[in-house]
């Protein structure tokens, strides 16, 4: 039997939102993208033309073409929860990438418009990684015994291709540095691989950078288990991605996207290796099949109130100067 393929539309064709429909465009077998939405058709001609997308002066005009079944959300994130409602008021499947609002109450704004069963997506594709979901099918089995402590680092050069007109260093749309662009990965592992976050200290500030943006960003949590975490996010170095979990039975280390290394409390080292895979193809899969009833959504509701809560309390523990609580 030959499985029908899903179309979406994408809403937001910059850098990020072109790399999501080259990801699957001639390549996934499940789903592809029909339709860009721009009011600048100009702008995105060019890849639209690339990319055999047919342009969309705005957003109704996909939310109710019945040949189109889902919508990519890629614009800028003041923005995500005013499209969302439209979305599940149209009963249109969403997937939004991360973060998927800026603020709690706008995210509960957003998900009571969306009825119990419409899939809502969000862009946290880390999750995908083999060595990642390797290493949560360990700690659910309990392989590295009561989890202690999780530490994380998200870092690299990106906003040096920023300039300061960009809609990512406008205020607001990127507190706390690298937080919205990178950092936010790791506090959804944190919370998918242990335990939701219940409180949260950081600081923020710029060292290197030219652009009105901070390059040097901790914040440190507590879980709701009883267990801490760290996040480190830099804006001016070399790239790095490390998260390391700390156990009672021992320790598992993501060594970058594709080694999982673990120590048992004798010392007895094992490292695994992975082959790179696309997980911004493969989380636009689950995305597609969770619309065909085939899979449910990949990050639960719970998860992504709780992964925005954290991302809000980061920037508002900068802004305050103490520990605030979810």
């Amino acid at each position: 039997m030959t499985q029908s393929i899903t179309n979406l539309a994408i809403m937001g064709m910059g850098r990020w939102g072109a790399q999501l429909v080259e990801a699957v465009q001639g390549k996934s077998q499940t789903v592809q993208f029909t339709n860009v939405v721009s009011r600048n058709a100009e702008r995105v001609r060019a890849d639209a033309d690339r990319l055999s997308l047919k342009v969309s002066a705005d957003l109704d005009a996909v939310l109710f073409d019945s040949e189109i079944d889902g919508v990519v959300l890629a614009t800028p994130h003041s923005t995500h929860e005013e499209q969302i409602i439209a979305c599940a008021r149209a009963g249109k499947p969403v997937f939004v990438e991360k973060p998927f609002t800026l603020t709690r109450a706008s995210a509960e704004r957003a998900l009571a418009e969306a009825s119990p069963d419409l899939v809502v997506a969000v862009g946290h594709n880390r999750r995908f990684l083999p060595s990642a979901v390797d290493l949560k099918g360990m700690l659910d089995e309990g392989r590295l015994g009561r989890i202690l402590y999780v530490e994380t680092n998200f870092s690299g050069n990106v906003a040096s291709a920023y300039e300061d007109d960009h809609w990512r260093v406008r205020g607001g749309e990127s507190p706390a540095g690298g937080l919205a662009g990178a950092g936010i990965h790791m506090i959804d592992l944190i919370i998918h691989l242990c335990a939701p976050v219940r409180s949260v200290y950081a600081e923020s500030w710029r060292q290197a950078l030219d652009i009105q943006m901070d390059d040097t960003t901790w914040a440190t949590f507590k879980l709701e288990d009883g267990a801490g975490a760290s996040l480190t996010t830099l804006m001016a170095t070399a790239p790095t991605f490390r998260l390391q979990v700390f156990g009672t039975n021992g320790t598992a280390e993501l060594r970058g996207e594709s080694c999982l290394a673990l120590t048992d409390q004798s010392g007895k080292r094992e490292v695994r290796d992975y082959d790179p895979v696309d997980t911004r193809r493969t989380q636009l899969e689950a995305f597609g099949a969770a619309i065909r009833g085939e899979s449910s959504a990949t990050i639960s509701r719970d998860d992504i109130l709780n992964g925005v809560a954290a991302f809000e309390a980061v920037g508002l523990s900068v802004e305050r100067g103490e520990r605030v609580d979810i």
